[in-house]
């Protein structure tokens, strides 16, 4: 019975059930459980044998182990290798992308400015950003309003929290910008002019934020998180980024952007938590991303603290295909 939970718990996708709660929001962390139920299983194997209790304690013991490393094996391609540092922006090496939840506009403005001016992101995705934040930040980076260096594009929604804010550096040029509105909150649609140094030809950049699976509302993410599969299929040199409210153990996650790659987990980092941001890294869980499809591609990649919100930022750097 212990090891069938630990099934259950740990791969609910065997039973398709995945998408409901509480297990939609339980895999999140399977890393962290796979880890609980290995130490669990030795745990269980010394008493057994200590005990002298027979071969059925040790057995079980043995069995649960067996399913907490074959989690391990699953998640730790994640973790393989090095994520180099992302360093400053500029286009010489590459477009610099920075995305953070600013967890319905907390995020302290001064810090996240200076954030963006330090690392010099070329392209920003901040949902959740709207209202006294949104102007601030554009009072302080929008070339238009005051600031300097970018300009900002924004999509908000009746919701107060789905409010979506983009920063684009003003050194690519002046780009299209549209709003996708068929998610339960707006996607902000940026594409980028053909000229822009250290761009990929026609490369369109997509801020996105899927809804969260909430109990009682698994299905709106289901439909939101498969919804992703239109930028990575669509294609053309594409960069996605945002709160996408999935980790990689998610398996409606992964069969939408199939045909993107993770920068997280493609540089060797794709286990280090952006949410909770109150939890060390090691245990939250990694829900947002940096995506690219069709041609770029990420070459380093960062998960970085903010103020004021229950996320960190990520940083990644997107190399031309």
């Amino acid at each position: 019975m212990v090891v069938a939970v630990a099934v259950v718990v740990l791969f609910p996708e065997v039973l398709d059930l995945d998408g409901r709660s509480p297990f939609a929001q339980i895999v999140a962390f399977r890393p962290q459980l796979a880890v609980a139920v290995v130490a669990v299983a030795a745990l269980g194997a010394l008493g057994a044998w200590t005990r002298r209790s027979g071969p059925d304690g040790l057995m079980v013991a043995l069995a649960l182990g067996l399913v907490g490393v074959i989690a391990l094996v699953d998640v730790g391609g994640r973790a393989a290798g090095s994520a180099p540092a992302v360093g400053d922006g500029g286009t010489g090496d590459g477009l610099v992308v920075l995305s953070l939840n600013t967890y319905k506009g907390q995020a302290d403005p001064d810090s996240l400015a200076d954030l963006v001016r330090t690392r010099s992101p070329d392209l920003v995705a901040l949902p959740e950003a709207r209202g006294d934040l949104r102007r601030r930040l554009a009072s302080r980076l929008d070339d238009d309003q005051g600031g300097s260096g970018y300009r900002s594009y924004s999509a908000d929604d009746a919701d107060d929290a789905s409010g979506m804010t983009v920063f684009v550096k003003s050194s690519l040029g002046r780009p299209t910008v549209t709003q996708d509105r068929s998610g339960t909150y707006p996607s902000v649609v940026v594409d980028l002019p053909k000229s822009a140094p250290g761009v990929a030809s026609g490369l369109r950049f997509v801020a996105v934020h899927p809804r969260s699976p909430r109990p009682g509302g698994t299905g709106s993410w289901a439909r939101d998180v498969s919804g992703l599969s239109r930028w990575c299929d669509a294609g053309r040199p594409t960069v996605v980024a945002g709160d996408m409210n999935s980790t990689e153990d998610h398996r409606i996650f992964g069969d939408a952007t199939a045909s993107c790659s993770d920068a997280g987990s493609d540089t060797g980092d794709g286990l280090t938590g952006t949410w909770p941001s109150w939890l060390p890294g090691f245990l939250g869980a990694q829900i947002d991303h940096v995506l690219t499809a069709d041609g770029p591609h990420p070459t380093a990649f960062e998960v970085v603290p903010a103020a004021g919100t229950d996320h960190r930022a990520v940083l990644a750097r997107i190399g031309e295909g």
